[in-house]
């Protein structure tokens, strides 16, 4: 019994542990991706309006990978 409550005891370990990096990852890529959208905004010199359009098609595209991800 207690080397099975070790055994569990490791595997919550090990899943908060790839949990916590998963997180870092996708954080790392959003920030990654908020920063290339900042790019392209001063690049084009983009108007409000234009800005506006460009981060609600980048909201639907992260709204449908994520009904990807969980389907």
């Amino acid at each position: 019994m207690n080397s099975n409550n070790i055994t569990q005891s490791k595997l919550q370990n090990i899943s908060g542990k790839i949990k916590q990096e998963t997180e870092q990852r996708l954080c790392d890529l959003y920030i990654n991706r908020l920063m290339q959208i900042s790019r392209h905004i001063l690049d084009q010199n983009l108007t409000a309006s234009e800005v506006n359009e460009l981060l609600y098609q980048e909201a639907e595209k992260i709204r449908h990978q994520s009904y990807e991800n969980n389907a």
